[in-house]
């Protein structure tokens, strides 16, 4: 046997040693490695992050993508058709407000594949608004496509709901009755509603719209909408 085939076949010897050099001769390569590398790496894992942290592509949210964002501050209401923005003062601020008779609408886009269209805000009963025989029921109604969803009847600082139960569609309202006058005419007290409503699976954009059966002037009574917030879920890819 020769001594190269002794050398290839002989298990003695000090294996400690040869994995000492060869350990540090990676770990070597790796410090260097990383070296060259890690400002690359640390750009693009923060374009990752943006990416996934924004309304384009939110997993931690459902894929939820802002469709309409008003508070109306400022007068503005773009896209919204019907009604006026006017400042009703004290806590009420700048409202999208309906005379009697008036109506507002805001069209909702929804992009194919969304799982949930939503929308979100503030309904403002404000002053006299009444609900009885001697003075006339004054009624906002909520209708999505031309179909209500909810009907809010206000009385003096209260207000209710009549949702009708249809299928694919969830109304939700939180009522908070004021004590005091929060804005308008200060000597009635308002209330404030917070609805949200969830279409499942939409099919086809949503035309949002709010009625006012008032039988009186803003100046005596109102209603109007602050904090409108429309979103999808969902959407491709998720």
């Amino acid at each position: 046997m020769t001594l190269r085939t002794e050398f290839w076949y002989d298990e003695s010897g000090a294996v400690t040693v040869d994995m000492t050099v060869l350990a540090a001769g990676v770990v070597g390569l790796g410090i260097a490695t990383m070296s060259v590398v890690s400002s690359g790496v640390e750009d693009l894992s923060g374009d990752i992050n943006a990416e996934l942290s924004s309304n384009n592509w939110n997993m931690f949210s459902n894929g939820r993508v802002s469709v309409g964002s008003f508070d109306f501050s400022g007068g503005n209401a773009p896209g919204w058709l019907g009604g006026s923005v006017r400042n009703m003062g004290g806590e009420l601020g700048e409202l999208l407000v309906l005379g009697p008779g008036e109506a507002t609408g805001f069209l909702v886009e929804v992009a194919e594949g969304a799982t949930n269209a939503i929308m979100e805000f503030d309904l403002v009963a404000g002053d006299s608004l009444d609900n009885s025989a001697q003075w006339g029921t004054d009624t906002a109604t909520i209708s999505l496509n031309g179909v209500p969803v909810a009907v809010a009847l206000a009385s003096g600082n209260s207000m209710t709901f009549d949702i009708p139960q249809l299928d694919g569609t969830t109304v939700e309202a939180t009522v908070e009755v004021a004590s005091v006058a929060l804005g308008g005419n200060g000597g009635w007290n308002d209330s404030v509603a917070s609805v949200r409503v969830t279409v499942d699976e939409p099919t086809s954009d949503i035309q949002f719209e709010l009625q006012s059966n008032a039988n009186q002037g803003i100046g005596d009574e109102f209603w109007g909408l602050d904090n409108f917030d429309a979103t999808t879920t969902g959407g491709p890819g998720f």
